[in-house]
């Protein structure tokens, strides 16, 4: 069937349309038209405005890059803001202590997107210096010039030592320094060179406080899921694999009822005085088990202070409190030990930089656990832990969830007054709160469980050699032990 004489110069005509209106286009493309304005002899005038793409650095990062800088990964900045805990006590301390900021400058470490800093220059600081060595500093300038503080927020790239900033002393320090475990991956070493560097003789540094603790835990389950599962794996013996496992502490949130024992304070730091000595520390525990049960380890967790707000402001990472990224440290024995109520346990426990010149993230746990008369004590563990990055685990994705049936306890609660008393009553205890899924178990843990709340300044052992219970003092013996004499029991 032919075609009707005129289809082809139709069809010619409709591809010189085309071609015609690519032109066109081409011509005006990036171009944005503006009809509003006029000449004088009446005719519109064309303003043109050339479109370009800004590429940021956090932009060109590979899957390899974000290896290297989990700090400007959209998860971590997520999973990061979404504790709750962590981010509402800061802006408690910055926005209900504004008297502080106000006209003053400001010096925010390890800054993320900027969080902290927007809060500071909402409470009317003239100057707010955000330093962080990640990429994630490419969003906290778009964040800070959205929210119209590109005035107020100066954002650096680079390590604190490398920064020269434009004045020379700031006001305040503020800091999100804390790690796991207090220390493991902390940026306290950045805060206290800070300090000596740019702080003012009066200044100020939010948080300034903080103390570590450690409790001893029953979690049978979690040990066999991670650490004897090694023993045998699909029929195959992968004992050297439980080794390793044994040695890598695990961060996961306690529950109550896993507690065996009451806390004991093992290390404090005061940022206003601490050394990069102080980093590191050799402390002794004692451990009164309230319960009966079987030991499976350790958990340490950390309170932080603010003892510069008028009103006194903390929060914990204890198993009483709401959860936080920093969850609980728990270290893991080679073989659990059967626990009587009321039967103390007491050691040591230091925790240190494997390198030299102090390196944060690499560091090791060493610990003793000893029983019997003081007088003659008898080494039945000695055990280390290396601590080194790694993934995050997975339960650290989810701790919200776990927060609708925990109620936060704070460190400081009530009003100014109330604090001052209870700093002042060193014997004084709380009830912990606990779950509330069911008031009969809140009930039965209220009555098992009660955590003393140690005010800054009260109750810390000093790392010392020796310990001392009652009138008997013996030696802090690392790798001492008589093996001949006392057999190794786990």
């Amino acid at each position: 069937m032919s075609s009707p004489p005129n289809a082809s110069k139709h069809k010619k005509g409709k591809i010189a349309q085309c071609k015609k209106k690519n032109k066109k286009m081409e011509k005006y493309k990036a171009k944005e038209i503006d009809d509003t304005d006029a000449n004088d002899s009446g005719h519109d005038t064309v303003s043109t405005t050339i479109t370009t793409i800004n590429t940021s650095p956090v932009d060109m990062m590979t899957s390899k890059d974000f290896q290297f800088d989990v700090a400007a990964h959209i998860e971590m900045i997520h999973q990061q803001l979404k504790d709750t805990v962590r981010v509402q006590k800061f802006k408690e301390a910055i926005l209900y202590n504004k008297h502080l900021f106000k006209n003053k400058s400001v010096l925010h470490l390890n800054c993320g997107v900027g969080i902290f800093s927007l809060f500071a220059a909402k409470a009317g600081a003239s100057k707010v210096y955000a330093i962080d060595r990640s990429n994630v500093i490419c969003y906290a300038r778009q964040i800070v010039a959205a929210n119209g503080y590109g005035n107020v927020i100066e954002v650096f790239k680079g390590n604190i030592e490398d920064i020269d900033l434009p004045e020379k002393e700031v006001d305040i320090i503020l800091c999100d320094w804390m790690g796991y475990a207090l220390l493991f991956q902390s940026t306290c070493d950045a805060v206290i060179y800070a300090r000596d560097k740019w702080l003012k003789a009066n200044g100020l540094i939010f948080p300034d406080q903080a103390k570590l603790f450690m409790v001893a835990v029953e979690d049978q389950k979690h040990k066999n899921e991670n650490i004897e599962w090694w023993n045998g794996v699909y029929g195959f013996n992968m004992k050297c694999l439980r080794n390793v496992a044994l040695k890598e502490p695990r961060y996961k949130l306690i529950k109550v009822e896993q507690i065996l024992s009451k806390q004991c304070p093992i290390n404090a730091i005061d940022l206003y005085s601490a050394t990069k000595d102080d980093l590191k520390f050799r402390s002794k525990y004692m451990l009164p088990m309230q319960r009966a049960g079987q030991l499976d380890g350790f958990a340490l967790y950390f309170h932080v202070y603010f003892t510069k707000s008028h009103t006194p402001l903390g929060f914990s990472t204890d198993p009483w409190s709401a959860g936080t990224n920093w969850m609980q440290t728990l270290l893991f024995l080679d073989k659990s030990v059967g626990v009587k109520a009321n039967s103390v346990y007491y050691g040591g426990i230091e925790m240190l930089s494997q390198k030299t010149p102090l390196d944060l993230n690499d560091m090791v746990i060493n610990l003793e656990l000893l029983t019997g008369d003081p007088s003659f004590p008898e080494v039945d563990i000695e055990m280390s832990w290396n601590l080194r990055p790694a993934v995050m685990p997975v339960e650290s994705l989810h701790f919200n969830d776990n927060n609708d049936i925990r109620k936060e306890t704070d460190i400081f609660n009530g009003d100014q007054s109330s604090a001052v008393q209870k700093i002042s009553n060193r014997d004084s205890q709380i009830t912990v709160k606990s779950f509330k899924a069911s008031e009969a178990r809140v009930k039965s843990q209220k009555q098992k469980f009660i955590a003393t709340k140690i005010m800054p300044n009260e109750g810390i052992f000093l790392a010392s050699q020796t310990f001392t219970i009652g009138e008997n003092i013996y030696v802090c013996r690392k790798n001492r032990r008589n093996k001949n004499k006392h057999n190794k029991k786990g």
